[in-house]
């Protein structure tokens, strides 16, 4: 075990700092390489690009959601781009991460892939470190694991189709390099102060959603608010369904814009309240 911290914090001591507005979110974990990753045709090469909501190791309706938008597409290739919280508290956990780094898709982090990296990195720096019960799993991970799940970008653009990803949110008239970075894997709503500029809120009954006030340009595809289910706004489309708690995995076909989901097959968790992991 400590073999393979040393190893972890060697590679993360090589990192190269990274100008930003905040160096660190909460929590203070390293922050990936690319803050926000910019994807041109020349790295695209014509595939169809399908967006997936949150799987939370739901890999059985991830497969079949896959299955389903190769149908869509024709058999034609494809680029699957996930909003993030890609694994925990669901049935598969480890092999869901593993099945997205060995299929060629990008990923944004979101706020469970900073939870996990967190109580990982505790236990291999603290043996006495005890790991809550839903993260149990996360002592199966590897280092390339980790190292894959800490480079995860904050966002993913695509300004051929003036698309925008993140895992929770954004706040509108701030440009995305100036933005709070614990915005992008934890906001749900937004309120304005009383000289009417947006406050940011994780939770859900202080504000109103949102994406329900971002105007653009960009559309943004987003996740993390699996109680409002699929959310549809001129500029915003919410992907979490809802799947871990018996709900759909949703993704949409960016060419057709069509809409593909995959039933749950089974409550895999109960919701408790609107708490983020801790």
């Amino acid at each position: 075990m400590t073999s393979l911290f040393i190893i972890i914090t060697s590679l993360l001591r090589s990192r190269k700092p990274i100008p930003t507005v905040r160096r660190f979110t909460k929590f203070k974990l390293p922050l990936p390489k690319t803050l926000h990753l910019t994807l041109e045709n020349v790295s695209i090469q014509g595939r169809e690009i399908f967006i997936i909501g949150d799987v939370h190791g739901c890999l059985e309706e991830l497969e079949e959601l896959l299955e389903l938008a190769k149908l869509e597409i024709n058999n034609k290739k494809m680029l699957p781009i996930f909003v993030g919280d890609l694994a925990n508290k669901g049935p598969r956990n480890l092999m869901t991460i593993r099945k997205v780094r060995q299929m060629e898709a990008l990923s944004v982090r979101g706020n469970h892939e900073e939870a996990i990296v967190r109580h990982y990195l505790n236990w291999q720096n603290d043996q006495n470190y005890v790991i809550p019960e839903e993260f149990k799993w996360i002592t199966d991970l590897n280092t390339d694991d980790i190292e894959y799940l800490l480079e995860l970008p904050y966002t993913i653009s695509i300004p051929s189709r003036n698309i925008l990803i993140v895992h929770a949110g954004l706040v509108p008239v701030i440009p995305i390099q100036q933005q709070n970075l614990d915005n992008f894997i934890h906001i749900r709503n937004l309120y304005q102060d009383n000289d009417g500029n947006f406050i940011a809120s994780e939770l859900p009954f202080q504000g109103e959603a949102w994406a329900s006030f971002w105007t653009g340009p960009e559309h943004v595809y987003f996740g993390h608010d699996a109680s409002r289910k699929l959310q549809q706004h001129p500029y915003a489309t919410g992907l979490d369904t809802g799947c871990l708690y018996g709900n759909m995995l949703s993704g949409i076909v960016i060419n057709s814009q069509k809409m593909l989901q995959v039933k749950a097959k089974k409550v895999y968790s109960k919701p408790k309240g609107f708490k983020t992991p801790k």
